[in-house]
């Protein structure tokens, strides 16, 4: 079951992650999408940041349940693998 919901997780990211272009045509036929899949390589990445976020997450609402305080260190954990999930999605959209 839980190989299945990788994997159905794993086509909803290349769904998404899919560039879509347009290039120019002959006159009859004006335009035509192109679409372009990310590499298998890519969307793997993207898979475990997202764990790792997840990861990060609960280890923060844990030590904030369990300590009562903000842990700063796993905060800026947090905001570095979101700052590398936009930047990779970002360039892989606009590169």
């Amino acid at each position: 079951m839980r190989l299945n919901a990788l994997r159905w997780f794993r086509g909803l990211l290349r769904r998404g992650l899919t560039r879509r272009r347009t290039v120019e045509m002959s006159p009859v036929r004006k335009v035509r999408i192109r679409e372009e899949a990310p590499t298998d390589r890519f969307v793997l990445i993207i898979v475990l940041m997202i764990i790792f976020f997840a990861g990060l997450i609960a280890l923060e609402v844990i030590h904030i349940v369990l300590l009562g305080t903000w842990n700063e260190v796993v905060f800026n954990g947090i905001m570095l693998v979101v700052g590398t999930i936009v930047g990779a999605v970002w360039g892989r959209q606009n590169g």
